[in-house]
């Protein structure tokens, strides 16, 4: 029995979680903090291309885009941590959002075809360019309810096994107390809105839509439910009390 024989979704959730400490602790024995800021990406993208251990430069369905959204990601993250300067690094995660972005809508390249995907486009790229803006325990608190609802909403594919690669690797980002590093949010911020997405853009039945809020709901209302509890539950309860509803809506519409 090798490698294979493991489940995707313990496969993936284990190689991004590993991954990402293997890192971090690499970082920290070198003293190399970019090497650190970069783990929790360098681990997310490790943890999804082990889902399928195949990476489609023309993959003919929406899940096989993912594997290379990742690497996208990751490159985002990479040139994030390697610039100097806030607005430098605005510019390149705002690149790297497009590009996910434009990849996860088809990859039109002539002008009709990047018409007809603006829509998609458009929508895809604010949601990355929000989740890039979060991080710390919203955002890992988004992945699980990602994760929560992928699996309440019982559409079939590899979506849950990404969902916990990423769901590992901030976590890992997290023990290491980088989840919320500018690469790391980048690389975990695309790739949150990707995978949300596959769902609602391949079936696009109610539960997938109501799965997708999850995360949204946990990154966007998170916050401002957490500043009315107590500060020692806030940052985590909040989120979850903030994506309740739409996991309640999931389990309901499936």
């Amino acid at each position: 029995m090798g490698f294979d024989a493991v489940p995707a979704v313990v496969r993936g959730a284990a190689v991004a979680l590993l991954g990402t400490l293997v890192l971090l602790a690499a970082g920290r024995v070198l003293r190399l903090p970019a090497v650190s800021a970069l783990a929790g990406a360098v681990g997310l993208a490790a943890g999804c291309l082990a889902v399928t251990g195949v990476v489609g430069a023309s993959p003919r369905q929406l899940a096989e885009r993912l594997p290379m959204l990742a690497l996208v990601a990751l490159g985002g993250a990479v040139v994030v941590a390697v610039l100097r300067g806030r607005a430098a690094r605005a510019v390149a995660g705002a690149i790297g959002v497009l590009a996910g972005a434009w990849w996860m809508s088809g990859a039109p390249l002539h002008p009709d075809t990047m018409l007809r995907a603006a829509p998609v486009a458009a929508a895809l790229a604010l949601a990355m360019g929000a989740g890039a803006l979060r991080g710390g325990p919203a955002m890992a608190v988004a992945w699980a309810m990602l994760a929560a609802g992928l699996a309440l909403a019982a559409a079939r594919g590899p979506h849950l096994a990404y969902a916990l690669a990423g769901l590992g690797a901030v976590l890992g980002a997290a023990l290491g107390r980088q989840a919320g590093a500018a690469p790391v949010r980048v690389a975990l911020g695309v790739m949150l809105a990707g995978i949300a997405a596959v769902p609602v853009l391949g079936r696009g039945a109610p539960a997938d839509w109501a799965a997708a809020a999850a995360p949204a709901l946990a990154l966007l209302a998170g916050p401002w439910v957490a500043g009315r509890l107590p500060r020692r539950i806030g940052p985590w309860a909040g989120p979850v009390l903030a994506a309740a509803p739409a996991l309640a809506a999931t389990a309901l519409l499936r």
